[in-house]
Parts: C-alpha cells; sequence; structure tokens
C-alpha cells in the first residue's frame, strides 16, 4: 500500500496530475497483463456502488444493469428449499399457499482510518431481517413487512460512525417495511406505506447493516407493451443507522420541516437489454433533481458482445430554496466490450461547476461511485477501470474477486478548486448457487483513497461481510 504514504508536494498541480495519469495508466496495463495470464473470465462493469453492493459481477454485457433498470427490478423472496413443507400448504387459498417468509442473517465488521491516527471509525455489528409477504387475496391485495435489527458485537466509544449501529454504538430493532400492495392490472400495482425502493438517488443503499426504507405511495408497473411507469409521493426516510422515520426535508438538510419528494419515471424497452428512460424527483421547496440514461447492448456474433451507456443529471433549487439557491449538472459514459466470458469496461464522468450532486435519500447513481468516493464534487472528472476474476474455472465455484480503480481531476483554482483523488477498490466474495452452502454470502471489501496536496486526505476503509439468507415459507 505504499501509494498512501506521504508524498513531497509537487511544484505544480498541474505536473503532479500529469504524474498521476502515468501512474495510473501504467497500473491499469500491469493489471491487464496479469488478468490476462490468469484467463480472465470476466471484467467488472462500471455499475455504481449501491447496486453492486447486492449484485455478483457480471459474466457478459447482458448482465450488466444501470440505475434505470435496476429502477424497476421486482424484489422478491426466495423460494424455500422445504419443499415438502410448501406442498402442505397446497390446499390453502392463495393468500396463504403462496406465503413468504424469510430470514437473512448477516455480521458486518467496518473499519475506516483516515492519514489522521486520531480519525478511526470501527464496530463489529450481528442482525439481519425477518421478512414476510402473502400471497394474493382475491388476486387484487397483498400484505408484507420486514422488521430489521442490528446489535453490537465490538464498538469503542470513540470509534462511532461506522453506521452500522445508531449514534453512539448503540443497537437498535425497527419496523422498516410494512406495506399493502393493490393489483390494478396485471402488470401495474400501488404499494403504500413503508417499502424499500431503489430509484436513482432515493434508494437502499444497503451498505451497512441495515438498509434504507421509505414510508411512500407508488404506482409501478408496464403499460402499452414495452413502457415502465413509477409515480408516487415520499414522505419519510429510515436511515441505514436509524430506527425512526424523519421527513424527507429534515434528512436533507431543513430541520423543522415536513416535506416530501414526488417522483415521477419512466423507461422504453427497445429489447430486453437496451433502454432509455428518465427520473423526476421533485423535493418541495429543496431542489428537483433530473435523472436521464440511455443503455445498449447488442450481441454481434456467438462471441462478442458490445455495451455502451449514458446518464445525465440536472440538480437546481426549487420553491422556497430551504438548501440556498443553486444548479449544477453532471453527465456520464460508460463501454464495455465481451468475448466468450470476458468483459473490459471503463467509464467516465463530468459534474459541473455550481456544485455537487447531492445523494441524502441514497447511493449515488454516477458510474464513477466506488466504495468510499462518489467522484461527483464541482467540477470534478473522473474516469474509472474495473476488473474481476472468477475463480470457477480453477476449480472454485462460488468464488470471484474484482477491483476497480477511479482518477479525479477538479479544478486548480476558484470556489470548486479540491485536491485531486484516487480511489483503489478490491472485493472478494464466495457465494455458491448450490450445495449446502446455498444462502451464503461471504465478502470482502478494501478500499484506499488517495487526495492529493496539502489539503488531500488518505484513507483505508476494511468491510468484511457475512451474510445468510434462509427461505422458510
Amino acid at each position: 500500500m505504499g501509494f498512501l504514504k506521504d508524498r513531497e508536494i509537487a511544484p505544480s498541480r498541474s505536473a503532479g496530475r500529469k504524474r498521476s495519469w502515468i501512474a495510473i495508466f501504467r497500473a491499469f496495463l500491469i493489471a491487464l497483463c496479469l488478468l490476462s495470464g490468469l484467463g480472465v473470465q470476466h471484467l467488472m462493469a462500471s455499475q455504481p456502488d449501491y447496486i453492486l453492493m447486492e449484485r455478483l459481477a457480471p459474466g457478459s454485457t447482458s448482465e450488466i444493469i444501470f440505475p434505470l433498470s435496476f429502477a424497476f427490478a421486482e424484489e422478491e423472496l426466495e423460494p424455500t428449499p422445504f419443499v415438502s413443507f410448501q406442498k402442505k400448504l397446497g390446499v390453502f387459498p392463495p393468500f396463504w399457499r403462496d406465503t413468504k417468509l424469510q430470514v437473512h442473517l448477516r455480521s458486518y465488521y467496518f473499519f475506516d482510518r483516515t492519514a489522521n491516527p486520531l480519525v478511526k471509525q470501527e464496530a463489529w455489528a450481528l442482525g439481519g431481517w425477518l421478512a414476510y409477504e402473502s400471497g394474493w387475496l382475491w388476486n387484487r391485495l397483498k400484505i408484507g413487512g420486514a422488521v430489521y435489527t442490528t446489535q453490537r458485537l465490538y464498538g469503542p466509544p470513540d470509534r462511532d460512525g461506522t453506521l452500522l449501529l445508531a449514534s453512539g454504538q448503540r443497537g437498535f430493532t425497527v419496523l422498516g417495511q410494512a406495506y399493502l400492495v393493490g393489483r390494478i392490472v396485471d402488470q401495474l400495482q400501488v404499494k403504500v406505506y413503508r417499502q424499500s425502493l431503489n430509484l436513482p438517488f432515493i434508494n437502499k443503499h444497503d451498505n451497512r447493516m441495515v438498509p434504507n426504507t421509505f414510508e411512500a405511495y407508488v404506482l409501478k408497473g408496464r403499460t402499452l407493451g414495452r413502457t415502465d411507469v413509477i409515480v408516487g409521493q415520499v414522505t419519510k426516510i429510515k436511515g441505514r443507522d436509524m430506527n425512526d422515520f424523519d421527513y424527507m426535508s429534515e434528512v436533507g438538510g431543513a430541520p423543522h420541516t415536513k416535506k416530501g419528494v414526488t417522483v415521477a419515471g419512466i423507461c422504453y424497452n427497445f429489447t430486453k437489454k437496451s433502454n432509455i428512460g428518465a427520473f423526476v424527483e421533485y423535493g418541495w421547496d429543496l431542489y428537483n433533481t433530473v435523472y436521464a440514461e440511455a443503455k445498449g447492448d447488442w450481441q454481434l456474433d456467438d462471441k462478442w458482445g458490445l455495451g455502451l451507456a449514458g446518464q445525465y443529471i440536472d440538480q437546481r433549487s426549487v420553491g422556497k430554496q430551504l438548501l440556498g439557491n443553486f444548479i449544477t449538472h453532471a453527465w456520464g459514459v460508460s463501454a464495455h466490450l465481451s468475448y466468450q466470458g470476458a468483459v473490459v469496461t471503463s467509464a467516465f464522468t463530468s459534474t459541473g461547476l455550481g456544485g455537487p450532486t447531492l445523494n441524502p435519500y441514497g447511493g449515488h447513481p454516477g458510474f464513477t461511485s466506488v466504495i468510499v468516493q462518489n467522484f461527483n464534487r464541482a467540477g470534478e472528472q473522473a474516469f474509472l477501470m474495473g476488473l474481476s476474476y472468477d475463480f470457477s474455472r480453477l476449480g472454485l465455484p462460488g468464488l470471484s474477486a474484482f477491483s476497480r480503480l477511479v482518477f479525479g481531476l477538479t479544478p486548480d483554482s476558484g470556489r470548486a478548486a479540491s485536491p485531486n483523488q484516487n480511489e483503489i477498490d478490491l472485493t472478494i466474495d464466495f457465494r455458491p448457487q448450490k450445495g449446502r452452502f446455498k444462502g451464503l454470502w461471504l465478502r470482502f471489501r478494501s478500499a484506499w483513497v488517495n487526495q492529493y496536496g496539502p489539503e488531500g486526505q488518505n484513507q483505508v476503509n476494511l468491510r468484511a461481510i457475512l451474510n445468510y439468507d434462509l427461505p422458510i415459507l
């Protein structure tokens, strides 16, 4: 980890920037050569980290999912392995017969250290959730819910702030979901009260013990053949380290207010792999966010696949402008090429000088959002490269690893001036898809952040996560 050591300050930012790009380019070439020698099976795509927290590395371009598609994906509980018990429920009406009950166990260790030896965050927690969903009543109604808990196994009081636990390193239990689903037509449903969402900027951000959940009223489904729609009102959010639901405006930065966020999204699917769409998320009297995305994926022949994606973000204050008067924007592109299970990808994002793109309600959807940094500072331009390896071809099914490298450049002077930075991430996964260990997911993640210049801050971030899903019904 020599790149974390203190370096002499370069005589100019431009000279330091040039050397940084040369070092990054060399590292990327070396990594490509090493992985090619190993016979790499697939390379990591430029998916935002809040999506990668719930998914393994893709094996082809067609498996890559970006924020637009992720927002419309259906969340379903896994089928139970207790087939004989499930068959006994077959004599009951669908409301009881199709009931699902799942236990999700999670243990999480988090350690974060900056260049300042006095700034450390550390905790180890145990918990998870119990999720329930009924079958359909009269083919029109169903209910569901989930109880979440996180309890401290280890957590020094002076190392608070990991978000694994509540403030003060305290454990908590919360009814994070409690909802009613109504089916209007076959593919159009309305879901009310406490629920999970995975919209751009408003999502679970499930990278700690307990995910974000929301009090919301959402209409979602497919209309007119190939068009997916979402319309709704999000009133409150329960954060990852919270056991209470607070108004969206309060969490967004305006204390003692009771404002929500109105959301509307549309996605037109050209094929199962190519789409275009946009979201509007209007935070009353705070700011409005517009997110647009287009993705194309083409199988060139039986061996080659090509994927391209682009995104655009616009944020600006609205109404009473409780956060002040501002306007900013960002855009990004991503390209990936596959060949017989191998995928090569890169991404570039650029944020406007008006300010960073805000994401107080979940993970950032930018293509260069990684474990620690979002690379969305004012005026920042970022480039991402990612690599991964699936060890199943070496006789170790379920074992995989991926690494990502992002470098961000910011203005030299002016209001948006800030240190250049880079982040290197490594994730190792063990998640068998069959056999006695199915349902187990062991994940180790590490991130090294290096910021250049006298105002920069180096950082080491380590995470070990054990998940186990046990579908009871």
